[in-house]
């Protein structure tokens, strides 16, 4: 009898071997694109106008290795990554807290039983709900979080771990694209480009709504065919393995009065969370009641002394004020629960060690950038790129523009990042080209919306994929008809941006 030979499957690199890959093709970039600067003005940001060559400066191989570490810790022309890597790893003992509690785990099976029998309005609250943290506050690098808690809701209704991943991944990034008042894309972008982040809000509302709606609908279709053959789905191997690690039972129902305070911090947390990251005073500078009570607390004789006079006012926060309510709030869950100080940091520890692979993976990545700046090739890519667009008629500057910008977010990214590398440039290039400074905004959004969700360089898709062991290739195989999809739409939005504007001027 002839021996039937096993087929041999191709296995996706890890991560780790994926961005290193990354880093070298950059480095070797260096030693074939011309460096270039711009100058800067104060604060940092590129002056359109002012390109000129430097000298080259190829990375090698030490400049590689070096890179992930510069960009952990940062330096003068980069920004360090470790705040984000500690937001991972709080972000784990936060969730090893609650894990040790029950609550989670109760309350979600509650809601996977309430809606077994509508999973279409379960994906579709999911994913809006994961639209509303990418609109608001950037959702990107904490998206692992939410992940762990819809899996064991996604696997108990029949579906896979590919679900759950398009919830957060599609979710999250849809929002970003939008960016109706995300701090760290539209805010910042806005700002270098001299606008008000309020100009073009209610476009990015209707990108909101269409790209979230969209989503939802294309995650709705790809669970339906998993319900329907399981077989279909790229993780079927490991179907087994994903429900004994993700789907443990818990003999308890209902919450018990501890586990209901319980929950009621972890809401509290995220809508702290939320106001903290929304930028009040630059959507309406006459809101300052945040700055005005956090002005009053940091004056005041008795309170100020007890609670410091450092306070920073909610719409101001960044990671390191959001490190230090996952602490606080981590610590008041163990108090509540009755459980010892040193159980308590016991709990934060084990937490955030269970994360340190996923928490290195954002330096890495950082480290692409780190390489760019240091070999002075990151200028000339823009310089190129300018020139090439002057000329266009609106509506192949706006598709070209898109095209650039998600050829430059695959190498950088950060929204901080691309916006201080690029915005004070490419902005000036719209109005010539006949569109608006807010265009551009949405332009540079959605590459990053889109490139985020597929892109080796993408921190939530190495980490989210990484938490529930599915490789990089299975990813793409399983998405890329729907990022496809997503990427014609984002065209259209495009296009129907030109005809407003040509309506309206």
């Amino acid at each position: 009898m002839k021996t039937k030979r096993n087929k041999r499957q191709f296995k996706s690199p890890n991560t780790y071997v994926i961005i290193f890959i990354v880093l070298v093709l950059v480095s070797l970039l260096t030693w074939i694109i011309p460096g270039g600067q711009y100058n800067l003005d104060d604060a940092g940001r590129s002056i359109g106008g002012t390109y000129h060559t430097v000298k080259a400066n190829p990375q090698g191989l030490w400049n590689v290795i070096m890179a992930p570490i510069i960009g952990m810790v940062g330096n003068d022309k980069v920004a360090g990554a470790i705040t984000i890597s500690l937001n991972v790893m709080l972000f784990g003992s936060f969730l090893e807290m609650m894990d040790s509690t029950g609550t989670a785990k109760i309350a979600l099976k509650s809601v996977a039983k309430k809606c077994q029998k509508n999973y279409y309005f379960l994906i579709t609250v999911l994913t809006f709900i994961m639209g509303i943290f990418g609109t608001v506050q950037g959702a990107y690098e904490e998206g692992f979080v939410y992940l762990l808690m819809f899996v064991p809701i996604i696997l108990a209704l029949g579906m896979d771990t590919i679900v759950a991943l398009m919830i957060v991944i599609f979710g999250t990034q849809a929002g970003c694209a939008a960016s109706i008042i995300n701090p760290f894309s539209t805010g910042i972008a806005s700002g270098i480009a001299g606008i008000s982040p309020g100009e073009g809000i209610l476009f990015r509302s209707l990108i909101f709504i269409i790209l979230l709606s969209l989503s939802s609908f294309m995650i709705c279709r790809y669970a339906k065919s998993i319900k329907e053959n399981p077989q279909k789905s790229v993780q079927y191997f490991r179907h087994e393995q994903d429900l004994a690690e993700f789907s443990k039972e818990e003999e308890a129902l209902e919450l018990d009065s501890k586990q209901r305070k319980v929950l009621a911090i972890f809401v509290l947390t995220f809508v702290i969370m939320i106001i903290s990251l929304i930028p009040w005073t630059a959507l309406n500078e006459k809101f300052t009641f945040f700055v005005d009570i956090t002005n009053w607390l940091n004056n005041s004789p008795i309170l100020g002394k007890i609670l410091g006079s450092n306070l920073v006012p909610l719409g101001d926060w960044y990671f390191n004020e959001v490190n230090g309510l996952l602490i606080v709030m981590t610590l008041a869950v163990g108090a509540i629960m009755g459980y010892s100080f040193d159980k308590s940091i016991q709990i934060l520890i084990k937490g955030a060690a269970a994360l340190v692979s996923t928490a290195f993976i954002v330096p890495l990545a950082r480290g692409i950038q780190v390489l760019m700046t240091e070999g002075n090739i990151t200028a000339t890519i823009l310089d190129a790129s300018s020139n090439t667009l002057g000329n266009l008629p609106p509506v192949a500057f706006v598709l070209v523009c898109f095209l650039v910008y998600i050829v430059m977010a695959l190498f950088i990214p950060s929204s901080t990042g691309l916006a201080a590398a690029t915005m004070s440039i490419m902005a000036p290039l719209a109005v010539f080209s006949g569109v608006s400074e807010s265009s551009m905004v949405v332009i540079y959004n959605l590459a990053l919306g889109f490139v985020k969700l597929f892109a080796p360089t993408s921190i939530i898709v190495m980490t989210c994929t990484q938490a529930v062991h599915v490789d990089y290739g299975s990813w793409l195989k399983a998405t890329w008809k729907y990022a496809a999809i997503f990427f014609v739409v984002c065209c259209g939005l495009l296009l129907l941006q030109v005809m407003l504007i040509s309506i309206g001027g």
